[in-house]
């Protein structure tokens, strides 16, 4: 360049911008180090002068960049630097995409990933981190988190996405969906915005306030059926399980009083007419049957009989409507729970931590052993295809719904046992979603029959529900355990936070189980729960279970689901009117 400079004269001008009394070369670099060769050489003096095009720093930012997309497709690294730096400049999204023909939706997303730790686009540039997994780095945007969770994520995106979203509610979900966001956020909740979705999607901070309001708009809707009459109003976030055991009631119809005759048949006429004279698909026609249907509809109720008998079950759906079924419920007015007898050592809610505990235990040996998984299997498509059982009964439902074993984090403060569903991300991250099939078609026996065991571990489910009771299922679930050869207590330890679940009386007879009554007699007088707590976990035995956690612990669950003791507060009084959102 030096060279063809000398013979030739600079053929085309420098291009800067001025920044402090310096002018600064953004295009032509090349020509300006070949005119300082050039001086180095004496060929010209450093006094000559040159041509040079100024231009504002906010346009050489442009500049270089359309240079840049003009010669090849730029790293994503150095789009998202660029775009950043020309929106710093005071340019939109929008504004941005024009300049340069690209697509909003793409500027867009160069944006949101600037909020990045500048190390992660480092990352990005050098190919170490997808943009995937960046993506999904967003959901924070604290850089010390970003950084904590790539690095303990090993980069997988579905990982870094679970760890940032677990102690939060997807706000596409049913019950946020039924609070509303509007009622949310008036009671203080914030919304962490998904920034690569469509919207303004999210996830819900704070788990508690939704399930709070959820419940409240439940229970408000069941106040409104037991003010009615109706026998027996179920409320509950999800479900019920035992519906299909309870007969299904239908509103019944009753005759048109003379008002409602004479009006059905003045609309019929009415109708007919105006479709002689303008035919079926006029719009004068709509109202009218909208009418007839408010009219037709009202002649079917529940009468007093039905509502005297019948029971009324709410629940959130998926999409947030209101769920709703009438069925016949007993006749007979339900008997309040008796508690002058033994109160149960744990909680409803407790238990099914215990179980959903001993459920991670299980799915891990399950997923150790693939020669377990496919005899899992086979036993509940057998059982189902061949002895007529229902899918509900089996330890497993052949179906692809992960079963969550997600528990509070001091009751797994003392085990390392991690979910099936995390490792199984990471074992094989590299399946991809496109050419799924030819992808595991290519795998080793080894390989997909560790596979087989994992899936299936995922769908092993040994969780007795809050509210429910061990059933058939349970006994097919404990089944498998023995199967597995898995010990539960080198898995998992009685933490400290079990017994701060526990109420104080509970602790009280536990030691007076395991330990004896002198050792109970001597905690008693403990004054605070805390305490107690302490003493309790340090004088049970070593390798100690609780007792939902034993092998075995379900053997003779064969009956049909009962009814459970309610959940106590620690004072010992029910908690009346509270329905569990997991009793589904």
């Amino acid at each position: 360049m030096a060279d063809d400079i000398e013979a030739h004269g600079l053929l085309q001008n420098l291009v800067a911008y001025e920044d402090e009394g310096l002018l600064w070369v953004f295009a032509g670099g090349r020509r300006y180090r070949a005119l300082k060769i050039l001086v180095k050489r004496k060929r010209i003096k450093s006094s000559d002068t040159f041509p040079v095009e100024l231009r504002t720093k906010e346009e050489a930012i442009e500049l270089s960049l359309a240079e840049n997309f003009q010669r090849e497709d730029m790293h994503p690294a150095d789009s998202i630097r660029a775009f950043a730096a020309l929106r710093d400049t005071g340019m939109d999204a929008e504004e941005i995409a024009a300049r340069f023909g690209q697509a909003v939706s793409f500027v867009y997303k160069m944006l949101r990933l600037s909020a990045l730790a500048p190390a992660l686009i480092d990352l990005i540039a050098k190919d170490q981190l997808s943009l995937e997994a960046a993506r999904a780095l967003t959901l924070t945007d604290d850089h010390s988190q970003q950084m904590k969770v790539w690095k303990a994520a090993n980069g997988h995106a579905h990982t870094i996405r679970r760890m940032l979203t677990t102690e939060k509610v997807d706000t596409t979900s049913g019950p946020f969906l039924f609070v509303g966001r509007e009622a949310y956020e008036a009671k203080g909740g914030t919304i962490t915005v998904d920034l690569f979705s469509q919207g303004a999607e999210g996830f819900a901070d704070d788990p508690e306030l939704v399930r709070e309001l959820a419940e409240e708009k439940l229970d408000a809707l069941a106040d409104e059926y037991r003010a009615i009459g109706w026998h027996e109003v179920r409320a509950a976030l999800e479900r019920p399980y035992d519906l299909y055991m309870k007969g299904s009631m239908y509103p019944a119809t009753r005759e048109p009083t003379d008002d409602e005759a004479t009006r059905l048949t003045a609309i019929d006429a009415e109708i007919e007419a105006i479709a002689e004279a303008e035919g079926e698909d006029s719009e004068r026609i709509d109202p009218l049957s909208d009418e007839r249907d408010a009219i037709t509809e009202g002649l079917r109720a529940f009468n007093r009989e039905q509502v005297a008998v019948g029971g009324v079950a709410l629940w959130v759906s998926h999409d947030g409507s209101l769920g709703k079924s009438f069925y016949r419920a007993k006749a007979e007015p339900k008997p309040k729970a008796n508690h002058d007898g033994p109160v149960p050592l744990y909680s409803n809610s407790l238990f099914a931590d215990l179980t959903r505990i001993k459920t991670r235990v299980v799915q891990e040996a399950v997923a150790a052993d693939p020669a377990l998984a496919l005899d899992i299997v086979l036993d509940s498509l057998a059982g189902q295809l061949l002895h007529g059982a229902h899918s509900h009964q089996m330890a497993i439902e052949v179906q692809a719904k992960a079963v969550a074993t997600d528990v509070a984090q001091e009751l797994m403060a003392t085990s390392d046992v991690l979910a099936v569903e995390d490792m199984m991300a990471t074992r094989f991250a590299a399946i991809p979603a496109e050419g799924r099939f030819e992808a595991i078609r290519a795998m080793g026996s080894d390989d997909k029959m560790a596979l087989l065991a994992g899936l299936v571990a995922m769908t092993v489910d040994g969780t007795v529900f809050a509210g429910g009771s061990p059933g058939q299922r349970h006994h097919q679930f404990e089944q498998i355990v023995r199967a597995s050869g898995v010990n539960i207590a080198s898995r998992w330890t009685a933490p400290i936070g079990l017994f701060d679940k526990m109420r104080r009386a509970a602790m009280i007879d536990l030691l007076r189980e395991e330990v004896g009554a002198s050792s109970a007699e001597n905690c008693a007088t403990i004054k605070k729960k805390a305490d107690l707590a302490v003493n309790v976990s340090e004088r049970l035995p070593a390798h100690w279970l609780p007792a939902p956690l034993r092998i075995g612990a379900f053997d003779r669950a064969e009956r049909e689901p009962e009814e459970c003791d309610a959940d106590m507060d620690e004072d010992g009084s029910e908690q009346e009117g509270m329905i569990d959102e997991e009793t589904a």
